[in-house]
This record gives C-alpha cells, structure tokens and sequence, in this order.
C-alpha cells in the first residue's frame, strides 16, 4: 500500500519537497488510513503533515465522538490538529442546497481558511477519495448527464487558490485494500452510519449497484480508473477547444451571454455542446445543476425562429434572437450583452425576396433616408459593378437565410477574405477610425451575426459578386445624409 501511494504521488507530482500537506480527516477508515501513510512517506519526500477535522453539526453526539477520535489520533502522533465546527442544516436551510452539496461547500471553505493560517508557500490539501470514490462518482455523473468531464470521474489535482491545492493521493486504491491495510495495522477508525443510508444517491450507487458491477467484472473498479484517466485528458482537449470556441463567438455581460450563431456553427458538435456547457455555468455562477437535457435545448434553438426560448437551471433562459441566441435572466433577451441593442430591427423573410426575384422593389425607411432593395440578373462582367459608397451589388446567390436591416449587435463579424476569415465588427470599427460614440448610429445589412453590408463602408468579402455570380442584390440608401460623393 504504501509504494503504491507513494507511486501515485510521485507519478502525478501531487507533492513536492517543501511542501506542507494538510490532510482532511473525518475519522472514517479512508482518511486514517491517509494520514497515517502520510506520516510514513512525509521523511521519504520531505514535507510536513498536519491534520483538519470538521464537524458538521448533522450526527449529534456521533459527530462529537468522532471529533474527538481524530484530536486523539493527532495529539498520539505529535501532528498539529486543526478542528473546525460549520452548522450544515443552517447553511443548507439559507443557501437552498441539500445536505451533501451545503456540507461540501463548508468543508472547502475551512480548508481554505486553515491552510491560509498555516503561512507556508504551498499547501497540499490532502483528501482520501479512492478508486472506489472514484467509480461511484463516474456512474453518478452518467445517470445524470454530466459529460465528459463529469465521466473523467474525481481528478487527482485540483488547484483551490494560488496557494492551496486539493490532491487525493488515495485515488489508486481500494476500499478493500484501505480496510485491509488499517486491519494489518491494528488501527481502529470511526463508523459513519449514514453511509448506509441508501436515501442518498451515492449510497445507493455504492451498496446496489457497484456489487452488480463487480459480478459482472471483478476488476470492474480497475477498468473504470484507467478510463477516467483517459476520459480527463480527453476532457481537457475538448475544453481547450470549446474555450476558443467561446472566445471567438460569445460576448458576455453582466450574467448574460449572447452566441454568435453563424460563426458558432462551424464548430463541431461535441465542441459547441461543451462551449455551451461552459457558458451555461458562468453565466449562472454553478455548473451543478447543467446537465445534457439542458445543453441540447440551447442548441436546438439556432434552428428555430427569433423570439423562441427555453427555460434553464437558476433562473436563467436563453432565447434565439438576431444573429444567435442569448442567454441569461427570463426577460432579458434584448439587453444585449454589450449594450448596444438595436432601436429598431426590420426584417426580410425568405418570403420577401422571393417577390423581389419576381422583380419587386422593397423600400425600408432609415433616419432620415430609405433603403432600396431589388434583385438583378448579372452578366459576370464585373467591370459593371459600380464603385458607389452608398450602392452595393451583393452576390444574391450566397444568401441562404433572411437579412435584417439593424443597428449593430454584440457579436457581429465581416468575412475579410475569400478563406472565410472572420472579423468582428467591433474590430473593424476601430480599425477605420470610427468613434465609439457614433458606432450605434451606423446601419448595418446583415444575415443573422454575419454582415453583408456597413452602410456606407464595406461589403463583407464572401458577398461581392464575382465572375461566377447569375444573380445581383442591389442595395441603395437615399435621401437625407446618404448622398453619393
């Protein structure tokens, strides 16, 4: 047992020469049995151990008891004991958590405020979670939805503030083993009844179903630790690349989001769903309650209508609006997430421009002006095309969706170059020069986030008409300041 944990910490890097490792001691066999293998491996790799037990205020007099086994333990070992006493139900009760979620928040929080009071550069917050722990928690992750990164199961690092980090140098063994080691041991731990308490879903997956699991697989608890190590690594990719994802096609404000959709398109399937994920718990400050149901329903939304939503975990709702989908508060769907709200959004359906194929003219009022819009065959000669600041010929043929005439929104882009090559709008506008205060003012053509047209300015580059190009949509602004130089 001992190499093996030894093995465990020294391939993983959990600890380092110097360090000083706080372990978590409930006083259960799990944690004893930490401890007391960090007592014998703490002259091997140099560091210092100390001990923090808290008492949750749930058991009455059991808790008490086995508070006072782990101050035991410590004071017969010579190791430094910090005790912590948190008010669970109170907590659970003001926060509206369940008893297992308000207890773990508390335990972290006094690992934090403990290791800050010890003064070292480094501190290891050592936690007993084992192999067993560890499949549990994948099956529980799996019933629920979580992901890939809740499939990965419990990670071995975990870094809780610049100076405090949370490692388990326990994930490589067993149950069994960590009982049979404490048994060779002679040392005696505390029972915590409620761990037979199958009211509790972890419970339950422990007493009924990973038995079954192990009929069916001796090594069952083996196998799934050598597939969560594959599916974090696994994990850790895919969320390298839904961060890009996110960064390039999200704007966030203040408890809101909004998604770019076009550009959000052409990630994969797998790299939106996590990028969503992402944002959903940002967005709401907690990813608990974030499962696959809900990522599928966001999704779902760039296919549907503008003003269609759906309702989310924490209050929040995501709706698809112009040029994506927007989530935060029910009821915000237009407070854009920079601010910048178009007074005024008109849009043309597929149904409009097909009667301007049948060679209608469609005629939209702006500040002071209107814009024209008809659709002409082209010759390909683009010697033709006319070089006016406020009369655009567009490649009709690209359009597949229906425009809107707007102001701008947060997260809309022109395509800079034959390679599809995206630039934000914000970019541009302050690579011509424009000022922040007039920014609002400018009308834009566009087709959901991507924009065809800045009024006045370009034409993004996958829109001009070209030699291949049979149909022209001509766009002119008239009348009050759009005068041709």
């Amino acid at each position: 047992m001992i190499e093996k944990v030894a093995e465990w910490i020294e391939k993983d890097e959990l600890i380092a020469p110097g360090d000083c490792v706080l372990a978590g001691v409930s006083g259960g066999a799990d944690s004893v049995c930490l401890l007391l293998l960090l007592l014998k491996l703490r002259q091997r790799l140099r560091f210092t151990v100390c001990a923090v037990h808290v008492e949750h205020g749930i058991r009455g007099a059991d808790s008490g008891r086995d508070a006072a086994f782990v101050e035991e333990l410590c004071r017969q070992r010579q190791i430094p004991c910090h005790t912590c006493a948190v008010d669970v139900p109170a907590y659970a009760a003001r926060e509206g958590l369940g008893t297992e979620e308000a207890a773990r928040a508390l335990r972290y929080e006094c690992y934090l405020k403990v290791a800050e009071k010890l003064g070292y550069e480094r501190v290891r917050v050592a936690l007993a979670h084992h192999a067993d722990d560890n499949a549990e928690t994948m099956l529980f992750s799996l019933a629920r939805g979580s992901g890939i990164a809740g499939l990965g199961g419990i990670r071995a690092v975990r870094r809780l503030s610049e100076r405090v980090t949370i490692i388990r140098p326990l994930l490589a063994a067993t149950r069994t083993q960590i009982e049979a080691w404490l048994s060779a041991q002679g040392q005696p731990y505390c029972i915590d009844a409620t761990n037979e308490d199958t009211d509790y879903s972890r419970n339950k997956i422990r007493h009924e179903v990973m038995p079954r699991l192990a009929e069916v697989n001796r090594k069952a608890v083996f196998h799934m630790a050598q597939s969560a190590r594959l599916l974090q690594e696994t994990a850790d990719y895919i969320g390298r690349e839904a961060a890009r994802a996110a960064e390039q096609t999200c704007v966030f404000g203040r408890g809101s989001c909004r998604i770019a959709g076009e550009l959000f398109d052409e990630y994969p399937h797998i790299i939106r769903s996590e990028a969503v994920r992402r944002v959903l718990a940002e967005t709401a400050g907690s990813g608990k309650d974030i499962g696959s149901v809900h990522v599928e329903a966001v999704l779902a939304l760039a296919g549907m209508q503008v003003g269609r939503g759906v309702d989310l975990p924490y209050g929040l709702r995501a709706a698809r609006v112009y040029g994506g989908i927007f989530i935060g508060r029910a009821g915000e769907e237009m407070r854009q997430s920079g601010g910048n709200a178009p007074a005024r959004v008109r849009e043309i359906p597929r149904e409009e421009l097909m009667r301007l194929e049948a060679g209608e003219e469609l005629s939209v009022a702006l500040d002071g002006g209107e814009m024209r819009l008809r659709i002409l065959d082209f010759s390909g000669r683009t010697e033709e095309i006319p070089k006016k600041k406020y009369t655009k010929w567009l490649n009709y043929d690209k359009i597949k969706n229906s425009l809107q005439i707007r102001k701008r929104m947060a997260g809309d882009y022109l395509t800079i170059d034959g390679q599809g090559h995206h630039k934000k709008l914000k970019a541009y506008f302050t690579d011509e020069k424009i000022p922040a205060e007039k920014r609002d003012d400018i009308w834009l053509l566009a087709e959901d986030a991507k924009i065809l047209w800045v009024v006045g300015g370009r034409i993004g580059a996958d829109s001009r008409a070209d030699g291949h190009t049979k149909k022209i949509l001509e766009v002119r602004t008239i009348g009050g300041s759009y005068c041709e130089d």
